[in-house]
């Protein structure tokens, strides 16, 4: 009995040792919810970019492809004479193949959330449209979509200096839509975050810029 507290035993009896307990852990547990309260919430990542890149990619390939094509009538097998007349066959090939990678670019340009690609490809298509009647007359039509359509039986029949006009030399028809198409090509690629073959811009450096910002 020496060792027995009568004051704690008041405290007990009386319900204010009780109370303390109760305000006790209260307290304690207040405390372990605003400690959970402070955790640092992870930060949600924000979406840098919502552009298809596929597409984007597509589209920087076919752009490249157009300008392939455009670059094809600079040979000069194509445009070699024989018996002082052109091989209409073999040009009429060639503006069939170059339409059909430009109506690839014009189809794909829409598939594709980039306002760059957008503005160079109406560059383009304005172009065809500005030049539509010269291209007519050779079998070549500009449709209202701004896709093209080839007529081989016309143009294999056209002057062929009228055609040859439009599709060879620096300042052609055709070599002005492979510069669209190069511009076209550099937009995909921006969008896309990988720039051109030799390794000037890529999405890995495009990541680093964007870290170091």
């Amino acid at each position: 009995m020496s060792s027995f507290n009568f004051s704690d035993y008041a405290s007990i009896k009386n319900g204010s040792y009780k109370k303390l307990v109760k305000a006790h852990y209260k307290m304690q547990k207040e405390t372990a919810t605003d400690k959970t309260d402070k955790k640092e919430k992870p930060v949600k990542t924000q979406k840098l970019d919502n552009t298809d890149k596929s597409g984007l990619t597509k589209m920087k390939s076919q752009a490249d492809e157009l300008k392939t094509s455009a670059k094809a009538f600079e040979k000069d097998d194509l445009w070699k004479q024989k018996n002082g007349t052109y091989d209409m066959d073999k040009i009429a090939s060639a503006v069939k193949s170059f339409a059909n990678e430009y109506n690839d670019v014009i189809d794909q340009s829409a598939k594709v959330s980039s306002k760059d690609v957008s503005m160079q490809t109406g560059f383009m298509k304005s172009l065809s449209k500005t030049m539509s009647n010269s291209l007519s007359k050779i079998g070549v039509t500009i449709g209202d979509d701004g896709k093209m359509s080839v007529d081989e039986n016309t143009l294999k029949n056209a002057n062929a200096k009228d055609v040859k006009a439009m599709f060879s030399g620096k300042y052609s028809y055709v070599s002005q839509i492979g510069e669209k198409a190069s511009a076209i090509s550099s937009a995909a690629a921006r969008g896309a975050g990988t720039y051109s073959s030799d390794g000037s811009w890529s999405s890995t450096l495009s990541g680093m810029f964007n870290d170091w910002v």
